[in-house]
């Protein structure tokens, strides 16, 4: 959804509706002076450490519950799930939201369903 409203051409009010659909009106009015604009909608919806309803923050709260996991494979060694975690967390942590266009925002998403697949792989198959 985040990549279909805040691509160019999106309808207008699409960035309102974004921050609406994340819970987050209030919190863009208090940590951004201006109107909605892409950079910012993006910064707080998907970059941003500290907003509990961010794909960040949400990559950093699963990399921490896949850490407490019980290891597969070799001893010591990450588990393909972690190492699938740590390179999509530290990818999206380094990113700007001048970064963050519609295609990489779909390739997040589809790394994110490979990553549940790898987690159903390893523990539940």
């Amino acid at each position: 959804m985040l990549a279909r409203l805040t691509r160019k051409g999106a309808p207008d009010g699409a960035l309102d509706m974004m921050l609406e659909i994340g819970d987050s009106v209030m919190t863009h009015r208090r940590q951004y002076p201006v109107q909605a604009g892409r950079r910012t909608v993006i910064d707080l919806l998907a970059l941003d450490p500290l907003n509990p309803r961010s794909i960040l923050f949400q990559l950093e709260r699963l990399k921490a519950e896949i850490g407490m996991l019980p290891s597969v494979g070799a001893e010591g060694h990450m588990s393909p799930a972690a190492k699938e975690i740590l390179q999509l967390n530290t990818a999206i942590a380094v990113m700007e939201p001048s970064d963050m266009t519609a295609q990489v925002i779909d390739d997040l998403a589809n790394e994110i369903g490979g990553l549940y697949n790898s987690l159903a792989k390893a523990y539940f198959g």
